[in-house]
């Protein structure tokens, strides 16, 4: 069963739960049983003690989310002799949630790492509250063979909620807008490790700004290659670097253009023809045909790989990637 409201439809594991592959039950956690409880709470379901530290669902399905959706599910068996009522939110289940719940909702945060004086982990924080942006759910596009949607974000921001992915603010050469880390970064002459991999390191603490959200979307998308580990041998031994980041700037244009409506500009230099300006127009180009539905032209793709290789080359960046899953 394919969902279709808003609320539900952009999160790949609630569409396997739709699917029965594998419903959800007691003993998940997650963003996706956040959205299941508040679909519960939204029906006149209330879960006291999952919203209890949080003023907001918690994300693990335990006693009481089981209880609820066995109400729920009696209260739906009264009209539908055939509706199951077993606690598990499986196609019944989540097809109910989808006919009655039509409005998109997006979850408040919930603190999920460290406290409020560690500025790391309001960081890592700040980095999911992007990635549950809404908008999100407006790219989805593929590059030879590379699918780019929602659910990529979702996956990430799902490592970063069990620490599988964390983040630190590091200071950064002012032409450096922030890196994901797949490897250790180690000390070049003693090997001491630096900063641990599996890493968002950016030069500031909240990502406020557009500049900020759209540099998260793009290490994002670096971080979900690495989810995936591709570039990692055989299978993924042609995903070059060069194409990581020809992938990873579509993905931020778009991101640019869906809270601007413009293109993106480089701080350094107000020259089209400089700096980082013919990336970010010609990527434009492409948002365009991500946010019209419409398929690339493979001359404007082909020219947006030959610039960001270009642009590797004079930073004497290798086009071997390290991606080998978080």
């Amino acid at each position: 069963m394919r969902l279709t409201s808003p609320r539900f439809n952009w999160n790949a594991r609630l569409q396997q739960a739709a699917n029965n592959n594998p419903p959800m039950k007691k003993g998940d956690k997650g963003l996706y049983v956040r959205h299941v409880q508040q679909a519960l709470i939204d029906l006149g379901h209330p879960l006291p003690k999952s919203t209890a530290i949080f003023g907001s669902p918690d994300g693990e399905f335990g006693n009481e989310t089981k209880d609820k959706v066995i109400e729920f599910q009696r209260r739906q068996h009264r009209t539908d002799s055939k509706f199951d009522i077993d606690g598990i939110v499986g196609e019944q289940t989540m097809g109910a949630f989808d006919r009655l719940l039509r409005t998109p909702v997006t979850l408040p945060r919930i603190p999920t790492i460290g406290d409020s004086t560690d500025s790391n982990a309001n960081l890592g924080r700040s980095i999911m509250a992007v990635l549950e942006h809404p908008r999100l759910a407006d790219i989805s596009f593929t590059v030879d063979g590379t699918k780019i949607s929602r659910s990529s974000y979702t996956e990430v921001r799902d490592a970063i909620e069990r620490g599988d992915i964390t983040a630190e603010q590091h200071a950064l050469p002012p032409n450096v807008r922030g890196f994901y880390l797949s490897k250790d970064a180690l000390h070049r002459t003693t090997g001491a490790v630096l900063i641990d991999a599996n890493t968002f390191v950016l030069p500031f603490s909240r990502a406020v700004t557009r500049s900020q959200m759209v540099t998260v979307v793009h290490e994002a998308t670096h971080a979900f290659f690495d989810i995936k580990a591709f570039g990692s041998a055989p299978a993924g031994s042609s995903f070059s670097r060069d194409k990581s980041e020809t992938i990873a700037h579509i993905a931020q244009a778009t991101f640019h253009r869906i809270l601007t409506g413009g293109p993106e500009t480089d701080p350094l230099t107000p020259v089209p023809a400089q700096g980082l300006n013919p990336v970010f127009l010609k990527a434009d180009e492409l948002a365009r045909r991500v946010l019209a539905r419409d398929v690339f032209h493979t001359s404007t793709l082909h020219e947006l790989f030959t610039l960001v290789r270009a642009n590797r080359t004079a930073q004497s960046l290798p086009n071997t990637t390290d991606f080998d899953g978080v």
